[in-house]
């Protein structure tokens, strides 16, 4: 069996791993399907060069006012400012030992199957990076502990006299960004918030179920819904709902010189048949810079990501396609509301 699994391992190459997780995430990450991480060619460059940050330039809208021409008179001239999105390199990897495959040997792909779990890594890793970029943005602080976007993209309704999530909140909190309200195109939430739309659905038939959409996946006023249960409620009980625009996020991967992506070994004495993968990856949230301030490790950890501190704005507020909704839902309202007892 050791033989058959070394086989298996050793006839993956580096480029064939890579290539693989990468068309396995874009085949089942919500994120990347329904636009929101997009690849931004111009970064592979900076990644395969090597180094910690990437730097992104970035101008912001040029002062134009409408002028009455005149004799000998001159016309004025706008200005605009350059700025720079920053975002950190992020090298990671994870390490597999496999002493007994016969699960996966018996099957007919043994080496598809492989690849297919490190795919579901690679997935899952994206998306913890996310949720703690998001957490950071939105942090409810003060001073350096205040999330960048609190004050300009968060609509909090959680104090309301109806903190339930409804379509009115949702379009009020798509409001945000104005005219620029259309391009956000998914919503993502957690299950008992997915639950509680889906009971309000039979009177407001604003969500639409995968079966019955034309798109094929749930929709929410018009946005895919991208179910995630890390999306805990806090201590009371307030659910943070999240709108993505297109393109809100630049995810690329690439190989920097020196790095091997995959990489198979074998410990001959105990029989065990070790596999590394490793990754040069940027995910960054367009309008924003990461500022570096505080990071425990030589490039940043998830931890680090999720520090408010990290973060600041570099666009005006329109131009940053995210949106938090702050409410409750119904099911944790009737849990601590008392029984009313007659007299």
């Amino acid at each position: 069996m050791a033989n058959e699994i070394t086989k298996i391992l050793d006839t993956i190459t580096p480029e064939q791993y890579t290539k693989y997780t990468n068309w396995y995430a874009e085949q089942h990450s919500a994120f990347i399907q329904s636009g929101i991480l997009v690849d931004t060619p111009s970064l592979n460059q900076m990644i395969e060069s090597g180094g910690l940050l990437v730097t992104m330039p970035e101008w912001s809208k040029t002062s134009l006012t409408d002028q009455v021409l005149g004799e000998d008179k001159a016309l004025e001239t706008g200005k605009t400012s350059a700025k720079k999105q920053v975002a950190p390199v992020l090298y990671r990897g994870t390490g597999a030992a496999y002493t007994d495959l016969s699960a996966i040997v018996s099957g007919s792909n043994p080496a598809t199957q492989i690849l297919s779990d490190f795919g579901v890594y690679t997935i899952e890793s994206d998306q913890e990076i996310l949720q703690n970029i998001i957490k950071a943005l939105f942090a409810k602080g003060t001073g350096v502990s205040k999330g960048a976007l609190t004050d300009t993209h968060v609509s909090d309704q959680s104090a309301a006299a109806n903190p339930v999530i409804c379509p009115e909140m949702v379009i009020d909190a798509r409001s945000i960004l104005g005219t620029s309200r259309s391009k956000l195109v998914a919503i993502a939430m957690h299950s008992k918030v997915k639950a509680e739309l889906e009971k309000q659905n039979t009177q407001t038939k604003h969500y639409i179920p995968a079966s019955e959409s034309k798109a094929g996946f749930d929709t929410y006023l018009g946005m895919r819904v991208v179910e995630d249960d890390k999306l805990l409620p806090d201590a009371d009980g307030v659910y943070d709902t999240y709108l993505y625009a297109t393109g809100a996020f630049g995810r690329n991967t690439a190989t920097p010189k020196d790095m091997v992506t995959y990489e198979p070994d074998r410990d001959k004495a105990k029989g065990n048949n070790m596999l590394y993968v490793r990754r040069a990856r940027v995910l960054h949230p367009f309008g924003l810079e990461f500022t570096n301030a505080q990071v425990s490790e030589l490039t940043p950890t998830n931890a680090d990501l999720a520090l408010p501190k990290n973060w600041a704005k570099v666009r005006e507020d329109k131009k940053i396609g995210l949106i938090c909704l702050r409410h409750k839902i119904s099911a944790d309202i009737e849990a601590t509301t008392p029984p009313v007892t007659e007299g």
